[in-house]
C-alpha cells in the first residue's frame, strides 16, 4: 500500500505505473467517471492552486494525460491511490455481495487522505466516518449570529454585479472564471435563505 507521503516520495515511474493500473480496472470507471465529473463541474471541491499542483505531479511522473482521458480523469484517480489496493480488492468480491456502501467509504477515506496531504479539510459529503464522532458544536449567540448575517449580506451588492456580470460570459470559460462563478452561486444562495429566514423572524 503505498500512502500520499510515499507517493509523493516516489513520484515518477511508480506514481505513472499506479495512476495507468487504476485507469485500466474496468471495474474502477464507474468510480472513477462520478468523480471525474465532480472534479470538472461549476462545483469542484478542489481548489485552483491544489488542482495546479497536482497536474505538475503528474506531468513529473510522465502520465500520458490526453491519452488517459483528460486532466479531471487522471486527477480523480490520483486522489482516489491512497485506497486503489483496497477498491481493487473490493470491487473484485462485487459479484458475490453489494460492495457500494464498502467502495463508498474507501472513496471517503482516499479522499479525506489525499486532500490532507494539501492541508485541506474534506467537504461535508465525504467527511462521514464509521464511527460516528465529531467535534462538538459551539453555540452564538443571538447578537453574534445578528451581527455575523449583517456582514455577510453587506457584501451583496457585490456578488450581485459580479452575476451580472458573468451572465454576459460564455459558460464554457477557463477554471479562474468557473470557481468565480461557483463561489457567486453559493453567495447568492445562501444569501437568500438568510433573507427569507430573516424575513420570517
Amino acid at each position: 500500500m503505498i500512502d500520499m507521503t510515499t507517493q509523493a516520495q516516489i513520484g515518477g515511474t511508480e506514481l505513472k505505473v499506479r495512476i495507468e493500473k487504476a485507469l485500466a480496472e474496468k471495474s474502477l470507471k464507474k468510480l472513477i467517471t462520478n468523480l471525474e465529473k465532480e472534479l470538472n463541474g461549476e462545483h469542484s471541491f478542489l481548489p485552483h492552486d491544489v488542482e495546479t499542483r497536482i497536474r505538475e505531479v503528474l506531468v513529473e511522473a510522465g502520465v500520458a494525460v490526453s491519452q488517459h482521458g483528460g486532466w479531471y480523469r487522471c486527477i480523480a484517480v490520483y486522489l482516489l491511490l491512497p485506497k486503489l489496493d483496497e477498491l481493487l480488492a473490493v470491487k473484485s468480491m462485487s459479484e458475490e455481495k453489494n460492495v457500494a456502501p464498502i467502495v463508498q467509504k474507501l472513496r471517503n477515506e482516499a479522499l479525506r487522505e489525499s486532500l490532507s496531504t494539501f492541508g485541506l479539510e474534506v467537504p461535508a459529503r465525504y467527511a462521514r466516518t464509521s464511527n460516528g464522532t465529531g467535534r462538538p458544536h459551539v453555540r452564538l449567540s443571538r447578537e453574534q449570529k445578528q451581527q455575523l448575517v449583517e456582514n455577510f449580506l453587506d457584501a451583496l451588492p457585490t456578488f450581485e454585479g459580479l452575476q451580472d456580470v458573468l451572465d454576459t460570459l460564455p459558460k464554457n470559460t477557463n477554471l479562474m472564471v468557473k470557481q468565480i462563478r461557483s463561489l457567486v452561486k453559493r453567495y447568492l444562495s445562501i444569501a437568500n435563505r438568510l433573507q427569507s429566514v430573516a424575513a420570517h423572524e
